[in-house]
């Protein structure tokens, strides 16, 4: 029989530095250091929840570079030469540890005991920061030794077993209970034997959408008096105890940094992360991690797949980049995009080397520090050294950022899971959403933040002049008071569909939210081609399976004849007076009195059919509100007509208190965003990015991969900025002087070639 391992306490008692303290200390408890503001609580919370505040180095570093671990001396040496910085070294893997531990007592046969030592000796003269490595769930030892300890995926008693010998790290640990104490001691051991270690960095730190260990069996039912229910989306009970399991997994990381922080100040989790916009794990019902761990990690990092499965050829890569940094409430973050020409089965065949770069310099365009593995087949090499180098131009622009605001896009994770419900749905349901807001915005240029559902709190919202609400469906009482005050403070609010239907565990209300801010009364789904079909007492309690699939249809769209919201040249031009096809969701709204409808949808070549309000507007003393009753949001990014775009845009323009900031003048395939850097003065940094295929989409549009050999360059690209004092305006790289005029509160210039990436640095007064 294996000897047991040891007990925590003897561990914490007999450490060489005497500083690790017990991982029992109550979550709320005062925080050692280096933690920021109270964040939006959230259902169950035991006290309040600080996002880390990253050491100096983290907000400092670019040039994350995976693979070191394998590389020869030679290769290694290389790869600092071209710019990395930060990367791996491996700690302890599913079977074994690699050092000498007091905690975990199988060695690896495989690495000798000096390994680790050597090195981290060698990353030290190379100037690379170590990178810790743990499988934070998966420990064949532990696995073994305490069967307590082991996750229970579904409502039984029995502790899972699996054949050790063909399966030697055994199954899925419970990181919500005693393991999870056990992994910080490991951490800490680590630390305090390796003090030269930066970071720590684990692949699969979740709780895989609850347990029913009796760790937590114990624990849920001391906390609610209740036994943890059934796993079903469906049920408001598991719906709620989803959030308990999201608070242990928090508490879990909060206890984590506390200790490891005690040691040394200056360490890390700079790790990966499974809810922070990765297509595939945006589609992980229940979630496994809740969004908002990400911000006690001091960087995140995204695996940025842009293959066929996760949308490769659409907006959601750019989308991801997004938001995996404004889950850290726009700090720093990093996202690695993956080298592959197609999934299932992986693989670089045939992968161009241009698209290297291209895949780089998307990620860094929307705020995400890329990462990247190094080591690569030979062909990819010079690409591979390529990218390094032009994030070592650009580096000086790419730190100490924040998004200049304007508009405001809601991202609501609680929406995403509770409403949404279903891996195979939440696409069409609420993902669709967002996706054609952000779209719109991009195609068009308007400089819109991604933001989350604690960033709805009335001094969040401050800087902005618009909030957009994608079918925002789950929101809490809170949120929905900060909404209506940003409204009453002079804010413009754009929403969809079944925004503030239902509270923060995704139950309907008996009256919907916001009705008097959007201008309308939510009266249930409209179903084409058929009669009324209004809001029931079934529907009043939870929202069936059926409620999404009855709410499709084609539709005759049109706008009012005398709309001041769609009366634009543009609209003209594209649908004119007549009836144009909607293909999209629709709900059943009653306009309050005050408001004005400007576009109507009846089912398709139905001249008898009912009109019904597609777009409403309300117009407050100070704000103004438009609501979409008719999904154009979703469809936009589903089956979209150019006209969605046009009327998308011109909702935030209407809605919003002010004109845009920065306003970019280009073709739709070029991405821009504009960020503010406080760093040695402040300046604002628009990026550019060609994002334009000579392939032209001729592929199968579902099998379709970004796979770029060539791009075209596009010139002359015109930047207007409004109410800026500039001093100068650069192109960067290369430290081009560029030109401006200045006319009252409004300055232009223009950039006047992009290739992929360039970036105008705006000096500022």
């Amino acid at each position: 029989m294996p000897e047991p391992l040891p007990d925590r306490r003897e561990f914490i008692a007999a450490a060489a530095t005497g500083a690790l303290v017990s991982s029992a200390a109550p979550a709320d408890r005062k925080p050692v250091s280096g933690w920021g503001a109270a964040v939006m609580p959230q259902p169950f919370e035991k006290g309040a929840f600080r996002a880390v505040e990253p050491p100096a180095w983290v907000r400092d570093t670019v040039g994350v570079g995976y693979t070191l671990s394998v590389m020869s001396p030679a290769q290694r040496k290389e790869a600092a030469g071209w710019g990395v910085t930060l990367s791996e070294v491996g700690f302890v893997d599913p079977l074994y540890a690699y050092y000498d531990s007091k905690l975990l007592k199988r060695r690896s046969p495989h690495v000798p005991l000096d390994r680790v030592k050597k090195d981290i000796e060698e990353y030290q003269k190379l100037g690379v920061r170590i990178l810790g490595v743990y499988p934070p769930t998966l420990q064949g030892e532990v696995w073994e030794l305490h069967p307590d300890w082991r996750r229970v995926a579904t409502d039984t008693d029995q502790v899972p077993e699996v054949d050790l010998k063909k399966f030697a790290h055994g199954g899925m640990l419970c990181p919500l209970g005693p393991y999870g104490d056990f992994f910080i001691d490991v951490l800490c051991e680590i630390a305090t034997q390796f003090p030269a270690v930066s970071a720590f960095s684990f692949d699969g730190l979740h709780h895989a959408g609850g347990c029913y260990c009796k760790h937590c069996r114990a624990n849920y039912t001391s906390d609610t008096g209740g036994p943890i229910p059934k796993r079903d989306m469906q049920s408001e009970a598991f719906r709620k105890y989803l959030h308990w399991a999201d608070r242990r997994l928090e508490a879990l990381v909060q206890r984590m940094q506390e200790r490891l922080k005690a040691l040394n100040p200056d360490i890390a989790l700079v790790t990966w992360t499974t809810n922070a916009g990765r297509f595939g794990h945006l589609l992980d019902i229940p979630r496994n991690m809740p969004a908002r761990l990400n911000l006690l990690f001091d960087a995140p990092d995204q695996e940025f797949w842009m293959d066929e499965t996760n949308r490769g050829s659409s907006v959601v890569p750019a989308f991801g980049a997004a938001y995996v940094w404004a889950v850290t409430n726009h700090r720093t973050a990093f996202a690695e995009p993956y080298l592959m020409s197609r999934g299932n089965p992986y693989g670089k065949d045939s992968f161009p080397a241009h698209e290297v770069e291209r895949r780089v310099l998307l990620a860094l365009t929307h705020g995400a520090g890329p990462s990247l593995a190094v080591l690569q087949p030979e062909r990819l090499k010079p690409a591979v050294k390529n990218s390094l180098a032009a994030l070592t131009e650009r580096k000086p622009w790419l730190t100490h950022n924040r998004p200049e605001p304007w508009a405001a896009l809601l991202v609501s994770d609680n929406t995403r899971v509770f409403y949404g419900r279903s891996s195979g749905q939440v696409e069409e349901r609420y993902l669709a959403n967002v996706f054609g807001f952000f779209r719109a915005a991009l195609e068009e240029h308007l400089p819109v933040t991604l933001i989350n559902d604690w960033n709805l709190t009335p001094g969040d919202l401050a800087p902005y002049k618009v909030l957009v609400l994608p079918n925002a469906a789950c929101l809490s009482d809170a949120q929905c008071a900060a909404v209506a005050q940003f409204v009453e403070r002079g804010g413009g609010v754009v929403a969809s569909l079944d925004t503030g239907l239902c509270d923060e565990f995704g139950t309907p209300r008996k009256t919907p939210a916001l009705a008097n801010v959007l201008g309308v009364t939510h009266q249930g789904i409209a179903v084409a081609g058929k009669g009324d079909d209004r809001l029931d007492e079934n529907f009043a309690r939870t929202l069936p399976p059926e409620y999404w699939a009855k709410r499709k249809g084609v539709w005759d769209f049109k706008r009012g004849a005398d709309s001041p919201l769609l009366a634009t040249e543009r609209l003209d031009a594209l649908i004119g007076a007549e009836f144009v096809t909607f293909k999209g969701p629709v709900v059943r709204t009653e306009p309050l009195p005050g408001s004005t409808v400007h576009a109507t949808v009846r089912p398709k070549d139905s001249s008898k059919g009912e009109p019904l309000p597609a777009i409403v507007s309300r117009t407050a003393a100070t704000g103004k509100a438009v609501y979409f009753a008719a999904g154009i949001d979703a469809a936009h990014y589903l089956s979209s007509y150019p006209y969605y775009r046009a009327t998308l845009a011109r909702a935030l323009r209407w809605a919003a208190a002010a004109a845009p900031p920065v306003e970019v003048t280009a073709p739709m395939c070029v991405h821009a965003t504009t960020v503010r850097q406080s760093r040695d003065g402040e300046r604002l940094v628009v990026h550019l990015f060609n994002d334009v295929s000579t392939t032209a989409g001729h592929g199968h549009p579902a099998e379709e991969v970004p796979l770029r050999e060539e791009t075209i360059p596009i010139h002359d690209i015109e930047v207007t900025l409004r109410g800026y004092r500039v001093k100068q305006v650069r192109q960067e790289p290369g430290a081009r002087v560029l030109p401006f005029k200045q006319r009252g509160e409004e300055t232009t210039f223009a950039v006047p070639k992009l290739e992929i990436h360039t970036m105008a640095v705006v000096e500022l007064g």
